[in-house]
């Protein structure tokens, strides 16, 4: 094959990778737009889904308060995943949502505590009282969240949830230490049994 023939080879793998690109960023597009015609329709778990892909910037082009449009009622109405969900997003300003720290420790108060009672929620309110966002910093209740939200631990947070526990527990003198474990009982024992 002379050269001609290798550089129209080239030329035509690269067509085709490009295609098979585009078809693939349609097609996500294309699933995308599916769930969000389910969740205009009232579709619960479409709307979580869609979240999910807008938050973890799965998608090219997030058009700005679709999550809050999307999520917001859910959260209102005491659904724990789209609140963590959204507090996600306005704690770091992802998804086209503008950062807004003290209205992320809030929903993530909601899906944490009596109404919600979601270990990831409990995990990331302890990383907010960890790091004060949104909140005064507080070692010890950050403690007293990440030792709750072990209870329910799963693949998705688990490790960091105790490296966090760990960093914090290195940072308690032992009084400390006894009153965020006792606190951590009260907790499990008066508002998520």
């Amino acid at each position: 094959m002379g050269f001609q023939g290798k550089v129209s080879k080239r030329l035509l793998q690269g067509v085709l990778a490009t295609v098979l690109v585009t078809t693939s960023i349609a097609g996500q597009a294309g699933e995308f737009n599916d769930l969000l015609k389910k969740a205009s329709g009232g579709d619960v778990e479409s709307s979580l889904m869609a979240g999910k892909q807008m938050l973890t910037g799965k998608l090219d082009q997030v058009v700005p308060d679709q999550m809050v449009d999307l999520l917001e009622p859910l959260a209102q109405k005491g659904n724990a995943e789209a609140q963590l969900l959204l507090a996600k997003a306005y704690r770091s300003g992802l998804a086209g949502v503008g950062k807004d720290k003290k209205k992320s420790f809030k929903l993530l108060e909601d899906a944490a505590g009596k109404k919600g009672k979601l270990p990831e929620a409990q995990y990331e309110l302890g990383k907010s009282y960890y790091m004060g966002s949104g909140t005064d910093r507080n070692l010890i209740a950050a403690y007293m969240w990440t030792t709750v939200s072990l209870a329910g631990a799963n693949d998705n947070f688990a490790q960091q949830a105790m490296e966090q526990k760990k960093n914090l527990a290195a940072q308690l003198n032992p009084e400390q230490l006894k009153k965020a474990n006792e606190l951590a009982l009260q907790i499990k024992d008066l508002y998520l049994h």
